[in-house]
């Protein structure tokens, strides 16, 4: 594991938002392309990796039969998330294709950069910065383990070392402040508990003059899809946000700059830490 990223790892047991940050220690040495098991000094917490893939996100916990997040470990819809999935999924209120043209614009990626990815999913949007912020850090995070080896095993066919990935819980932030050029989330802030609390995350661990670019979707006016959400929402607890909501969100965390592109209930927004 390469020191650049453990400097950008802090413990998400005992951190605290706006208290010093306990930082992690390898347990042992590894080689470069393998994870190692993290110590925090000051709760005694280990973060064993498993099936290789660095966990930060504690035990895994089955979830709820037919809940978002199981949909997002289930094998068959694991396997063809990305091909298949996501795209036909996405249709029905958006464009996936929009969504990724747009995200990769708004980022404007440099070389050098320190990216991380949330909710990263298979990668599909995560491998459209890598090559561009070569030689500076990719990071992607998932809670879903299932999702992050079908990725891992992507990346070992294609010889690609120049992306991290890391079974994260959100709600139980292990990034540094000051850390990233970039944050990007698409397709994961409708499903985000404490959606406050993300973007404040966020924020803290951007640097100055870094920005965060989200991608989710807007509520329907019209009466018919706008009950359709509500029945998705009751399911899956899939929220539906207003503009004016993702707005709040940003500028309470203390964001500026808001900028934003919309297809139909697709929403993909900019917001800068200054």
């Amino acid at each position: 594991m390469k020191d650049k990223i453990l400097k950008k790892l802090v413990c998400p047991i005992c951190s605290v938002p706006d208290k010093s940050d306990t930082r992690l220690s390898m347990v042992t040495d590894t080689k470069a392309n393998e994870s190692p098991t993290l110590f925090c000094n000051n709760c005694q917490s280990r973060f064993a990796p498993i099936d290789d893939i660095l966990n930060l996100a504690g035990d895994v916990i089955n979830p709820r039969l037919f809940s978002s997040q199981w949909t997002m470990e289930f094998g068959p819809i694991v396997t063809a998330y990305e091909e298949i999935w996501r795209p036909c999924v996405t249709s029905i209120v958006s464009s996936l294709k929009w969504e990724m043209k747009t995200s990769q614009l708004f980022m404007d990626v440099s070389s050098g950069m320190n990216i991380l990815d949330l909710a990263c999913g298979t990668g599909n949007f995560t491998r459209l910065f890598s090559d561009s912020a070569r030689p500076g850090t990719v990071i992607g995070v998932d809670l879903s383990l299932p999702m992050l080896k079908q990725y891992r095993h992507k990346l070992k066919e294609q010889n690609n070392t120049d992306i991290m990935l890391m079974r994260v819980d959100v709600t139980k932030w292990p990034f540094a402040p000051e850390t990233f050029d970039r944050i990007h989330c698409a397709g994961a802030l409708h499903l985000f508990p404490d959606i406050q609390n993300v973007f404040n995350s966020i924020y803290r661990s951007l640097k100055r003059g870094g920005c965060f670019v989200g991608a989710t979707y807007l509520i329907e006016e019209n009466i018919v899809l706008n009950n359709l959400q509500k029945y998705i929402t009751e399911v899956h607890g899939f929220h539906w946000f207003d503009q004016q909501e993702l707005r709040n969100l940003s500028s309470k965390a203390g964001f500026t700059e808001w900028e934003h592109r919309t297809y139909r209930q697709g929403i993909v927004f900019k917001v800068k830490k200054l």
